[in-house]
């Protein structure tokens, strides 16, 4: 099952949008959300995806932020077949903001609260600490 189903995508467009752009197949809009999903799933890799996109029920609502994101990025891509009653620019704004905050979750500057990592030895820590080769200084 999908970390985002087609329910959970109407919160970002209306039934009847989603149905217009899509000519009633729902097949286009899965793939937008497949492939988002799987541009969020490279952002936040160092996290356990999979534990992280098999969650389900009322579990959910601590990966609100990354589920917002994701139907952003989806929406993006989803519209960009047609335009209907849609506001492209805020749509391309809110699309930037998902990719900018995956930026910062890669990056290490935003810790989400309980995403699970994966159960290895590197991941112990969340960073390293190593110095540059010794040098020799010479008059």
């Amino acid at each position: 099952m999908a970390f985002i189903t087609i329910e959970d995508f109407k919160t970002h467009l209306k039934e009847y949008v989603i149905e217009a752009i899509s000519d009633n197949d729902e097949e286009i809009l899965k793939t937008a959300i497949t492939s988002a999903e799987q541009t969020a799933a490279s952002y936040i890799s160092r996290f356990d995806v999979a534990a992280i996109y098999a969650t389900e029920g009322a579990d959910r609502d601590k990966y609100a932020d990354l589920m917002t994101y994701i139907k952003d990025i989806a929406k993006w891509r989803f519209i960009n077949l047609v335009n209907v009653a849609t506001d492209l620019d805020m749509a391309e704004s809110n699309y930037k903001n998902a990719i900018a905050e995956l930026g910062k979750i890669q990056a290490m500057r935003v810790e989400p609260q309980g995403w699970p990592l994966p159960e290895t030895e590197a991941n112990a820590t969340p960073f390293t600490v190593a110095s540059n080769p010794k040098r020799r200084t010479q008059f």
